[in-house]
Parts: structure tokens; C-alpha cells; sequence
């Protein structure tokens, strides 16, 4: 490790300090992640997990903790909000809860869902038993500075046998100023045997300086549970997002997460899931629109650790101008996971001469009764289809627009909650030439 990179941790020592004199149930994790972190220092294009995302632009930044909530009227948060739906909300700004945008409202007996710094007081075995073991955050610098920086964010706990009704909506809003700042948000999801919750995070950026949101996102299922899970990420235009997210779950359990990533300079989505349990089924999927200069890598790792277990990796990008793309998915299965059925796919449309995009579809197999495929394609729109929309009238801008929404489409359809499917259909055809006149053609539901 270079003095340079060790220079580059001093800038968080003070911030550090402070939250490791407050103490507490996580202090020795804390401190364990910091150090790991300062040992790793920034991730470079020399390593295999970054080797597609340049990180010189965050370290030499200095960022810092915001010291207070910037102020946001309701006004401007309300385009992110789930219309239709009754929901549990919290809201963060700059990583600080902002309790006049919240509305938690009601929450069932039993169940939890509160601010993660509460529960480290009020429920501290629940928060140290899971917290952290869903990642591997000695091993990714961006896990650990976040871990080393927990504080604040949502703990949602579902007991056995609970059906929560509504979905939890957890908002972290980034307010830049006049120095870059950063956030660490850290949501631990829960859900005990026989469970079903929904949760959707959404990270939205206002202003257009340099700042960092450094999300992690945890989820624990039991056995028989059922878990739709949701990120958003329409972050500022100069905002580096570097997402990670970890899963693990245990037999006969379905869990779906999705990213959706359309803002921001720089995003990142790792993530991890980990079967390990029987007839587990983990769906994971992904879609960017990646325009201008802007860059999107999403990477990937599926842990098959126990027999007859399914797993879909479906991700898809749409690059325009000099945009550009990365997907590394690694697919791994233990000797004993036999009958393991896994596919992934990547998928990418090119609609400019400029853009870029790389993908690396992994296999690790170590046993012999298993399907496991994985497929990766880069493309530009079906001239065939182009020619078939000219010849019934509809006009070349039109026709590209057309098909990149049915393309874009094949995962937004997916999404099991109405209004968030509405939202994410609605903003994207506000991105694409006559997407008006796709709406009045019957584009939208």
C-alpha cells in the first residue's frame, strides 16, 4: 500500500473518532471495518471487482459527513413517492432522519420498522446477530467504510408467520453544498419463517455537486418467506453511488430484488445472495439507462450452497451518447448443492456509436447434477422490426423509441407493486423521443 493511498483515509479519522466514542453494541465491529478499510484503501482498475469502475475521482474528493440535514420541502420529494399505495415511509436526508417527511404510521404487533440507530439501543441482539453477515466487507472497501459508518438507516423486522400488508418505502435523499459530502445508509431487513414483506429503497439526488452515497442493504430470510425487494437510484448529476447489497435465505424461500438504476455519475451495484437452504429460489434483477458520459457496472455473485435451489440473474442496459456499462456475474455452486438450477443473463442495447459496454458471465461448479447457464448479448435495435414500424406509418424517432421501451419493458413488468411499476414505465418513457405519443398508443397500462 502506497503513503498516497493511506493519505486518503485521514479525511474520514475525525468523523470516525466521534462515532467510535459514542460506543455502543457495534463499536468493535465499527472499528474492526475501519481498520479493514484503511488496510484495503480505495479499490483500483487493478483488481477484478473494479477493474471497469475508476474510483480516482471518490478518493480524491474530501468528503465528509454532513453535519446537518439539508432542508427539503415535500414538494420536491413528492415525484418519488408511491402514489396509491398506503406504505410505511422514512426519510433521510444527507443520511439524517428527517421526521416531518416520514410517516411510519402503523405498524402491526410484532412487527418492526423503525430507524436503524433505535434499534441499536432498543434491540440490539436482534441488530449484532445479523448485521454484517451478509457481505463480505473485509474483502470490498466500499462494505466496510460503510460498516465501520453505521449509524443511521432502516431496521425492518418481520416475526414468524407475518404477512406485512403494506411496503416499507425508504427514501435517502442527498442534498449536496457547497463541500462533497457522503452517506452511509445501511437498511437490515429480517423476515422470520413463514414471512412476506415488500420493501423499495430509493436514492434520489438534488443538486448537482460532487457527493458520494454509500448504500448497504441487507436481507436475512427464513424458511417459507417471501421478500420483493426494490432499489431506485436517481441520483444528482455529479453523485458517485456505490451500492452493495447481500442476501441470505433458507428453504423453500423466494426472494426478488431489483435495481433500477437511471442518475448519477458513477453507480455501482454489488450484489451478493446466498442460498442456504433447500428449494430456495433467488430472482435478481437489473436495468440501466445510462446516457451522456455517465457509468453503470453491476456485479454479481450467486451462492449456491444447498441442493435443489433456483436462481435468475436477468440484467439489461440501454447506452446512449458516450455512456458506458459493465456486468461481471459470477454464478458458484458448492460440491453438495446438487440440482441446482441457475441461470443468468445480461443483455445490452447500443444506440449510439459511442458508447460502451463490457460483460463477464462467470461459472464456478463444483458439482456434477446440476443446469447452470449464462448468456450475454450486445446489440443495437432489429433493423427488421425498424423496417416492419416504417411500413405502418410510424416514423423513424418513434420507432427506436418504441422498441427500447419493449425492451426495457421485459423487467419492468416484472415488478409486482402497481404504482412502482407505473412510476418506473412513466419516467422512462419521459426519456425517450415521442414517448408521449407511446403512451396514447397503449405503451403504458
Amino acid at each position: 500500500m502506497t503513503t498516497e493511498t493511506m493519505n486518503d483515509q485521514r479525511q474520514f479519522e475525525s468523523d470516525f473518532t466521534r462515532l467510535a466514542e459514542a460506543g455502543g453494541p457495534l463499536a468493535e465491529l465499527r472499528r474492526e471495518a475501519y481498520e479493514r478499510f484503511v488496510e484495503l484503501g480505495w479499490p483500483t482498475t487493478r483488481g477484478e471487482a473494479y477493474r471497469y469502475t475508476d474510483c480516482r475521482p471518490i478518493a480524491e474528493a474530501d468528503l465528509q459527513l454532513a453535519a446537518s440535514a439539508a432542508e427539503v420541502p415535500m414538494d420536491v420529494l413528492r415525484p418519488h413517492l408511491l402514489d396509491g399505495v398506503p406504505c410505511h415511509r422514512l426519510v433521510f436526508v444527507n443520511g439524517i432522519f428527517d421526521e416531518t417527511l416520514s410517516d411510519i404510521g402503523t405498524i402491526p404487533d410484532g412487527v418492526t420498522v423503525m430507524r436503524l440507530a433505535e434499534a441499536i439501543t432498543e434491540q440490539p441482539d436482534m441488530v449484532t446477530r445479523h448485521i454484517g453477515t451478509t457481505i463480505d466487507w473485509k474483502i470490498d472497501a466500499f462494505d466496510a467504510l460503510n460498516t465501520a459508518f453505521i449509524e443511521d438507516g432502516l431496521m425492518m423486522h418481520v416475526p414468524a408467520g407475518v404477512h406485512l400488508e403494506h411496503p416499507v418505502h425508504v427514501l435517502h435523499v442527498t442534498r449536496s453544498g457547497d463541500k462533497p459530502i457522503v452517506s452511509h445508509p445501511r437498511t437490515l431487513i429480517v423476515v422470520e419463517n413463514g414471512g412476506r414483506a415488500t420493501c423499495v429503497e430509493t436514492c434520489c439526488g438534488l443538486g448537482d455537486d460532487p457527493c458520494l452515497v454509500n448504500p448497504v442493504t441487507e436481507i436475512v430470510a427464513g424458511d417459507d418467506v417471501h421478500v420483493d425487494h426494490y432499489r431506485i437510484v436517481r441520483e444528482g448529476e455529479k453523485t458517485w453511488h456505490i451500492g452493495g447489497f447481500g442476501l441470505i435465505q433458507g428453504n423453500r424461500s423466494n426472494v426478488n430484488s431489483c435495481c433500477m438504476a437511471l442518475d448519477g455519475e458513477i453507480i455501482r451495484n454489488g450484489m451478493t445472495g446466498t442460498l442456504d437452504g433447500t428449494e430456495g429460489m433467488a430472482n435478481l434483477r437489473g436495468l440501466a439507462v445510462v446516457d451522456g458520459s455517465r457509468h453503470v457496472d453491476n456485479f454479481l455473485r450467486v451462492n449456491h450452497m444447498k441442493p435443489e435451489c433456483d436462481s435468475r440473474e436477468y440484467f439489461k442496459h440501454i447506452l446512449t451518447d458516450k455512456g458506458s456499462a459493465a456486468f461481471t456475474g459470477r454464478i458458484y455452486v458448492e460440491e453438495d448443492a446438487q440440482k441446482t438450477d441457475a441461470v443468468q443473463t445480461n443483455m445490452n442495447l447500443l444506440l449510439s456509436e459511442n458508447a460502451k459496454v463490457r460483460t463477464r458471465p462467470q461459472l464456478e461448479i463444483f458439482a456434477d447434477d446440476v443446469k447452470c447457464t449464462h448468456g450475454a448479448t450486445i446489440g443495437r435495435l432489429d433493423e427488421q422490426a425498424m423496417f416492419y414500424l416504417h411500413a405502418r406509418g410510424i416514423g423513424k424517432e418513434a420507432a427506436k423509441s418504441l422498441l427500447t421501451f419493449a425492451f426495457a419493458n421485459e423487467v419492468i413488468e416484472d415488478i409486482e407493486l402497481l404504482p412502482l411499476r407505473r412510476m418506473m414505465e412513466s419516467l422512462l418513457l419521459e426519456r425517450l423521443p415521442h414517448g408521449d405519443l407511446l403512451r396514447s398508443m397503449g405503451g403504458v397500462d
